[in-house]
């Protein structure tokens, strides 16, 4: 008898694929029990490995033992014909397709079932939306808003010290002091975004008042002398421009006294405005984050750096060894891990770095700020980003901030991130929803506002963004980032192109080298492929910090234009090199792999490798984990049609053409781009097409 047949007569292959199935349900139902108690992950990472070691043991048991009706009897020790191994291979199978269906039933339970309201969020996007102006945001803050009895803006504190150094020691108290404030249920604190913009202003508290909408203000000054700090605190009444509480506080500097005035603080102005606090709010404004002055220091450096104007990656690398420093000075410092770690993410984000020991190192110390504080909100945060960014897991990113905003529901950070992770599950209005409540916290943060009609317009709400943003003669000319999503809307409602020119003239290109993609594909929706390839010969591309990600797009983008213009050998050159970042494409997080990936499949249908561009588009588009993202399914699909369209399957290519249209995606595609792009030129006589790609109304433009 083989050696085959031998295992299928024990039941070996049985037992492994129960065991598989048993064990994959046991790890997504401790999962999400762990989930719900809070448990760190290395607990549940801890049950995986124990269940994988498992499997090799109870094949082997499987192989040497069998089920009698006398017991547990050694195989060798039990007659051929007494044996009832063909009995117990039926009970196997009904139990793997009992456990088969539970399985398939906790799936469609977890895809489906709404997530629980979020604290210090609404549940209902409409209602959300109702509550918050319509009107554009620039507009909205020039008027006052209705003040807020429970509302607090704390100014940026002044630097009594009389010395630059300190600054950021004096920046980092208030930053400190907002946070403990954000742990309070009861109470809107304005975030750092919007406050900063009132250091050394000369306006009054009424003033200040109506723009935030906050019913109190608190001001105040810090000073080192030696080895003592003085801060001194005042809590106005906007109202009636009272002061409801002052006091200096005069201690020796140490890392203990100072979180202690802060938390002192925090209890003096919500007792002033009559809030009460809860157990656990109490419990959460006693923790002493760490004992050691200097690694204080240290992370607050850090963060000065961090978050300092004009972010970009230097700000990364120049904050990073004042953490390491700090973690060095106090190895239980979790706040210091988790600032850590959110440097990591973005090192993983950039594709920078996406190698395995990286990738460890990276969730080692998202474990470690968890093993040493698992209620910080930062260490949560990190940990959903995590699972945001590595893992493309948006359920479990959702869990994690939903959990972190328990414990920080003034935290606009994760109201934001939440907003990310409800767009990549599909729920659009959730979204936009999210960020309005970000904004509510920190009415001046630009990014969030962008992510707002961002939003909008991936859902298809082109109006929306019309109607909450403004026109680009009235902006802000410094954050014409703004009107490149106005002008899309605009572009994608008339198929009018004028506003995205006229914003891309006003722009400084080199501040982003997605603003040379664009920008050049403007010029090709104009058929300028000299315009285009200008634009992209910029000296920007030049330098050697630009990650390779960003050539790809911009060898990309010159093929296009160098073929639009007829000079095939040149666009063969970079169609080429688009090739060639294949394996580095291929290492990269979820979003750049899909879009290198389609790019590379692209060029190799252009030079005529045509069923190495369909595995390789077929194989982005069907991959579960776009599949599972609603910001990129659509766009893939999108791009596998132009890979089918150049193979000669034009009716599959319409069919998932229509699907792209009808589907929201980040960058998506409408009628107009179909109309206007010179990608599409060889499908212009096909009926089908023509119908697909005709505009109500066509605008012209030059």
């Amino acid at each position: 008898m083989g050696l085959f047949t031998e295992l299928k007569r024990r039941n070996v292959f049985r037992v492994g694929v129960a065991y598989v199935v048993g064990a994959w349900l046991f790890a997504q139902v401790a999962d999400l029990v762990f989930d719900v108690i809070g448990t760190p992950d290395i607990v549940l990472r801890s049950v995986v490995a124990v269940l994988a070691l498992g499997f090799l043991p109870t094949v082997i048991f499987a192989w040497a033992f069998e089920m009698t009706p006398e017991g547990v009897k050694r195989e060798s020790e039990v007659d051929r014909s007494e044996s009832v191994t063909g009995y117990t291979g039926k009970k196997l199978d009904l139990v793997t397709i009992m456990l088969l269906i539970v399985a398939v039933a906790f799936v469609a339970v977890e895809r489906y079932l709404p997530e629980e309201a979020t604290p210090g969020s609404e549940s209902n996007a409409q209602q959300v939306q109702q509550e918050v102006s319509g009107e554009p945001e620039e507009q909205r803050l020039a008027v006052p808003l209705p003040a807020n009895d429970k509302a607090i803006a704390v100014l940026p504190f002044a630097n009594r010290s009389n010395q630059a150094d300190d600054l950021f020691f004096t920046d980092g108290i208030h930053d400190d002091l907002l946070t403990q404030l954000a742990k309070i249920h009861e109470l809107t604190v304005i975030s750092r975004t919007s406050v900063m913009e009132y250091r050394d202003t000369r306006k009054n508290m009424r003033e200040i008042g109506a723009e935030l909408g906050v019913g109190n203000i608190l001001e105040g000054g810090i000073q080192k002398v030696g080895n003592r700090v003085r801060i001194n605190a005042q809590l106005i009444q906007v109202a009636t421009d009272k002061h409801l509480w002052a006091e200096t506080f005069d201690r020796e500097l140490t890392a203990e006294n100072i979180f202690d005035i802060q938390s002192e603080i925090a209890r003096k102005i919500v007792q002033a405005i009559a809030i009460k606090l809860t157990p656990e709010e109490e419990q959460q404004l006693s923790e002493v984050p760490t004992l050691n002055l200097a690694a204080y220091e240290a992370y607050l450096k850090s963060r000065e750096i961090y978050y300092g104007a004009n972010y970009s990656r230097s700000q990364e690398t120049a904050a990073l060894p004042w953490l390491e420093k700090a973690i060095e000075l106090d190895p239980e410092y979790a706040e210091a891990y988790a600032q850590l770690a959110n440097i990591y993410g973005q090192t993983y984000w950039r594709g920078i770095d996406t190698s395995d020991p990286f990738l460890a190192k990276y969730r080692g110390t998202i474990d470690r700020a968890l093993e040493l504080n698992p209620n910080s909100a930062s260490a949560l945060r990190a940990s959903a980003n995590y699972y945001y960014r590595v893992e493309n897991n948006y359920r479990k990113s959702l869990r994690l901030q939903q959990q972190a905003l328990e414990n920080a529901p003034g935290n606009v950070d994760l109201h934001g991130d939440r907003g990310l992770s409800l767009r990549r599950l599909g729920r659009w209005q959730e979204s936009i929803a999210s960020f309005r409540r970000a904004l509510e916290f920190d009415p001046a943060n630009r990014f969030y506002y962008g992510l707002l009609v961002e939003t909008m317009a991936s859902s298809g709400d082109w109006q929306g963004v019309l109607d909450n943003t403004v026109p680009l003669q009235d902006d802000d000319p410094a954050h014409l980032d703004l009107q490149i999503t106005r002008g899309v809307a605009q572009f994608n409602l008339t198929g009018d192109l004028e506003t995205l020119e006229r914003v891309f003239e006003k722009m400084n290109l080199t501040d982003s080298s997605d603003y040379f993609i664009y920008s050049a594909r403007i010029h090709m929706l104009q058929r300028d492929a000299d315009a285009a390839i200008e634009v992209l010969n910029n000296q920007l591309w030049a330098g050697e910090a630009v990650p390779f990600i960003a050539l790809t797009n911009r060898d990309f983008s010159l093929a296009r234009a160098y073929r639009l213009k007829g000079d095939e050998e040149q666009a063969q050159l970079h169609y080429e090199r688009v090739i060639s970042h294949l394996e580095d494409v291929r290492h990269t997080a979820l979003q750049r792999r899909s879009y290198g990936g389609m790019q590379i499949a692209n060029s190799l249908a252009r030079l005529g490798r045509l069923d190495e561009a369909l595995e390789l588009a077929g194989s982005l588009a069907n991959d579960p984990l776009v599949k599972g993202d609603n910001l990129l399914r659509g766009r893939m699909m999108y791009e596998l049609a132009l890979v089918k369209g150049l193979a000669g399957d034009t009716d599959g290519a319409i069919d998932d053409l229509q699907i792209s249209l009808d589907t929201p995606a980040s960058f998506r595609i409408t009628v107009w781009d179909l109309y206007y792009d010179p990608e599409w030129d060889f499908m212009r006589d096909n009926p089908r097409f023509v119908e697909l790609a005709t505009p109500p109304v066509v605008i012209r433009t030059k």
